[in-house]
């Protein structure tokens, strides 16, 4: 289209008629009256108004009126309008004679529609299948090989397998166990797909950082000074593109406050070839990215909350800066962000931030910048479909990024005859935790964080059951849960005080139908699963605190059911577990795990003895006495088991819904004897998803 100009001469006809009100103008003045409000006025509704008066005032001055319907489009693409469309499209209708201004409207209609598409694209996902669910990995530069570690070893898989693109194939082990680690996704490869930099983890924490040759094997051990703390972000390592240098986050001091997640970092390089390493930033910083020209470093800052809040420490902001030094530039000061991971082309890079206070929400965040590390472009957000945790795998040449999700949970409450049978739920897929029957078993108690519920034996609409208490209670934590007392009319739970740092986790009691709680226990550490004695006059419960950094030491205690001194009733001998412990019904056995077995120990002291070898105890093991304090029900494995006390084998209860991925199993058996109640949740694991679609089509790439 030609370029409209306004003429002096016209300009001052313009503002005569504008000062003047609308006078008996010609179609050719009312344009350019209409040109004067869009283009020095910028007023664009004035504009439309009078582009649409020389419509209606002067239909048969088609070449005007060509003009005009033309400009109403161009308003309404300035204003940001879908009517811009409708407008173009008229112009091509109405006045296809003019072709001056169809060819316009057809370019400008064309454009709006690729724009518009644009804003209405939605990115896609697709799942890749893998059979051996490592739940880690970080992509190839070509996007073809998985990196993960499993088992100690670190593995090579094809994304793409014999059998469908979604379906990863054979998994290949690259080392013999020598505790390779790579929870959080830390390894990393170098830019031209020839090398692999992995972090070793014993149970005494990190040994060491290797970088690997993926064609020949050998590896070498490369200098880094980790912290065994309980962030595994922290271990992020990067690698130049040739493999030559190593990035990665050394320990400048490690906090003495327990209040403080992680240590105090800095990124520091380091040749392969040898001599010491060279600081590249500042504390605290971490989760180092080499791009994959080499030539900028991406990494995480962390941002402490202000002095006297609630604390919550944050690796928040993203910054880049050029890998021989130089000013860093802030590209993301936000909620915590994960990452980050740059485009093939260098420049791209895509976090992943957090949107949700809990962490359980989550977007991809994709910022556009140019060659020294400046923001070029507005940032693409990509919300991510499922709950739990995300972690970015890479970005692939086709532009595809590899994201680490965990599935869905599912936890409900079920019952199940004894014998075993078809089990049948009595709660709606939740997040339902540690059912306990009532003693006239006629309904059943159960948490959902933060609130105890109550729910018929059957099943049906579960009623909550309040705690009425101050907000900086805080109730429902994991670790045993509920527990009735025998009468019926009290309920032991866990709670700690919002204030109270470090962590201080106490016993507390509520009446069954709610009301204020009772504070049974006040702990110098954490009490956790308590349980009644048969005559509910005593409660015994876990007690564990730390001997040394890292060292554990947990007893049982035993406190009046009224509250008072907490007694220990075992000693370090006794290997006591993290997990429920249990007074059998007759009140002359008490039941706990060790580290490998369930045993039982008299009330009135003595020795205790094994009921069952068991491959593992974990966190959220179980059991449950019958009630004439026979046999054992307990968990493992993925299923329920019931053992006689005096001693036999252990015989699996069949449910029809538990399976080998069963996790947090939670069982209590009725006082008829009849019946187990559980609760079991499956899913939950993190499995590869690949995001295509969420770059603009056609732009630059």
């Amino acid at each position: 289209m030609k370029p409209y100009m306004i003429s002096l001469s016209i300009l001052v006809s313009i503002l005569v008629w504008t000062s003047s009100g609308f006078g008996q103008q010609t179609a050719e003045e009312l344009y350019q009256a209409g040109l004067y409000q869009e283009e020095v006025q910028g007023d664009l509704e004035s504009a439309i108004e009078i582009y649409r008066r020389i419509l209606s005032e002067f239909s048969n001055n088609r070449t005007v009126g060509a003009r005009a319907q033309l400009h109403i489009g161009l308003c309404y693409e300035k204003l940001g309008l879908r009517e811009a469309q409708q407008a173009y499209r008229r112009v091509i209708d109405d006045f296809p004679d003019h072709t001056e201004e169809v060819g316009v409207a057809r370019d400008r209609l064309a454009s709006l529609e690729r724009a518009l598409a644009e804003l209405d694209r939605q990115p896609s996902f697709r799942k890749i299948e893998i059979a051996s669910k490592p739940q880690n990995g970080v992509l190839s530069p070509d996007g073809q090989t998985l990196a993960f570690t499993s088992g100690g070893s670190l593995w090579l898989m094809p994304i793409r397998g014999n059998v469908d693109p979604n379906i990863a194939g054979e998994p290949v082990p690259l080392t013999e166990p020598v505790d390779a680690n790579n929870t959080g996704n830390t390894l990393a490869w170098s830019a031209d797909g020839e090398w692999i930099a992995f972090n070793t983890r014993s149970r005494e924490g990190p040994t060491g950082i290797y970088v690997i040759s993926v064609s020949s094997g050998e590896r070498q051990r490369m200098p880094g000074s980790l912290w065994s703390g309980s962030n595994p972000y922290v271990f992020r390592v990067s690698l130049s593109p040739g493999g030559k240098n190593l990035a990665y986050a050394r320990v400048d001091s490690v906090p003495d406050r327990s209040d403080v997640y992680d240590p105090e970092t800095s990124i520091y390089i380091a040749s392969a070839a040898g001599g010491g390493p060279t600081q590249l930033t500042d504390p605290i910083t971490a989760y180092p990215a080499y791009s994959p020209n080499g030539k900028l470093m991406a990494y995480v800052r962390r941002v402490d909350a202000p002095s006297g809040s609630q604390r919550r420490v944050l690796f928040r902001q993203l910054w880049v800066m050029p890998v021989e030094g130089g000013p860093a530039v802030l590209l993301i000061d936000s909620t915590r962000v994960i990452g980050p991971v740059w485009s093939p082309d260098s420049r791209k890079i895509a976090v992943i931030r957090e949107a949700s206070p809990d962490g359980l929400e989550s977007e991809v965040w994709i910022i556009p910048i140019s060659e020294d590390g400046q923001r070029a472009g507005e940032t693409i957000k990509i919300p991510l479909p499922l709950e739990g945790l995300y972690v970015i795998s890479g970005w692939t040449p086709d532009d595809e990024l590899g994201v680490f999700m965990n599935n869905e949970m599912q936890q409900a409450v079920y019952t199940v005859p004894v014998e075993g049978g078809k089990a049948v739920q009595i709660t709606a897929s939740g997040y339902a935790f540690h059912p306990r029957w009532t003693p006239d078993g006629k309904r059943i108690v159960y948490r959902e964080a933060p609130t105890l519920y109550s729910v018929p034996a059957e099943g049906g609409e579960p009623v909550p059951i309040p705690i009425v208490s101050d907000s900086s209670l805080i109730p429902g934590i994991p670790g045993g849960g509920n527990q009735i007392s025998p009468d019926g009319k009290t309920i032991l739970f866990m709670a700690y005080k919002r204030s109270i740092r470090p962590l201080e986790v106490d016993i507390w009691s509520v009446p069954i139908e709610g009301g204020e709680p009772t504070h049974i226990t006040r702990s110098p550490s954490q009490d956790r699963f308590p349980c009644w004695s048969a005559d509910g006059k005593t409660i015994a419960f876990i007690r564990y605190h730390e001997v040394s950094k890292g060292e554990f030491v947990i007893n049982i205690y035993t406190v009046p059911a009224t509250g008072g001194e907490a007694e220990a009733i075992t000693t370090e001998a006794d290997s006591v577990a993290w997990s429920t412990i249990s007074y059998s019904p007759d009140g002359k056995w008490l039941a706990y795990f060790t580290k490998s077995a369930l045993k039982i120990r008299p009330v009135e002291g003595g020795e205790g003895r094994v009921v069952v070898e068991m491959e593992r105890v974990g966190s959220h093991s179980e059991m449950a006495w019958s009630p004439d304090s026979r046999r054992l029900a307990y968990t493992g494995r993925g299923s329920i088991w019931v053992v006689p006390v005096e001693g036999g084998e252990p015989v699996e209860v069949e449910t029809s819904v538990l399976t080998a991925d069963a996790q947090n199993l939670h069982i209590d058996w009725s006082p008829d004897g009849e019946r187990l109640v559980f609760a079991a949740s499956t899913g939950g694991e993190a499995e590869l998803w690949m995001i295509s679609d969420f770059l603009p089509a056609g732009g630059e790439r």
